[in-house]
């Protein structure tokens, strides 16, 4: 028989992506709008982009990635936000009206012409209906008031009009962390988890990579071009970018790999 993927058994099991409560996404809301007003520090620093690994750079992702850590809710990384934009779209949780709570993703960029997507919160849809418009809180931008801040570097509440968004991605709202795998755990050797080797221990992160992204049509036990290009698809989901998501493991992405998951440990051995 066949092997579900990991997002169609997150998706049955609301592990990460289910149905929309707009209770139950008032914390993350309560996170978000604590935050209004805030502005980032010299050069673009911030405590999301601090958490994130990328402090400095663009940070409007890196905030809901904050906001939602912040609450115990798991979702694809939004540092970058195409890839957190097509998570959600490959388990279809992407809807044209918002509900409170959802991750809105703007045609337009952050901060720059030619810059990432822009991402934000959905917090108030009282005239969706009506009007297209949409409450927000978003960071990375200015105040939109005609005397406020022009720099692009707050946290303020926005109204967006229908015409400037993609799509609405809904998350999951219940708190926890995905249901791993239970049972004893094998032990891998992080120096074995290499491009173009042969092992058992690869064996065991294919059969990891395969529930997180559908992993397949592969050789067994080989970590070859399909896993190098799926393990690259789980370091974006966490939210590594650019070179960082080069499909090599290390030892953060491959432990938390493991612990989601749960097929394995991470051993890390010294050289003598």
């Amino acid at each position: 028989m066949k092997r579900k993927t990991f997002l169609q058994d997150l998706i049955q099991s609301s592990s990460l992506f289910s149905q929309h409560s707009s209770e139950a996404s008032l914390p993350v809301i309560e996170a978000a709008e604590s935050w209004v007003g805030y502005l980032a520090g010299p050069n673009g620093r911030t405590p999301f982009g601090e958490r994130s690994g990328y402090d400095g750079n663009i940070w409007s992702g890196a905030f809901i990635d904050f906001v939602f850590h912040s609450c115990a809710v798991t979702i694809p990384s939004c540092v970058y936000t195409p890839s957190g934009l097509a998570e959600f779209n490959k388990a279809q949780r992407v809807h044209l009206k918002p509900q409170p709570g959802d991750i809105v993703f703007f045609t337009f960029p952050t901060a720059a012409d030619f810059g990432v997507g822009h991402v934000g919160l959905v917090t108030d849809i009282s005239r969706w209906t009506a009007t297209g418009l949409v409450g927000t809180v978003e960071g990375q931008v200015n105040s939109g008031l005609p005397k406020g801040d022009t720099a692009a570097r707050g946290v303020y509440r926005r109204v967006r009009s229908e015409h400037e968004i993609i799509g609405f991605a809904r998350p999951e709202f219940r708190p926890g962390d995905i249901k791993a795998k239970t049972g004893q755990r094998a032990t891998i050797l992080l120096s074995s988890i290499r491009p173009g080797k042969r092992n058992k221990d690869i064996g065991h992160v294919q059969l990891a990579l395969e529930q997180v992204t559908g992993l397949r049509n592969i050789t067994t036990d080989m970590f070859d071009g399909s896993t190098k290009q799926a393990y690259a698809r789980w370091q974006r989901i966490i939210g590594y970018v650019g070179e960082r998501a080069n499909g090599v493991p290390d030892q953060a992405s491959l432990e938390l790999l493991g612990s989601t998951t749960g097929h394995f440990l991470v051993e890390v051995k010294n050289p003598a």
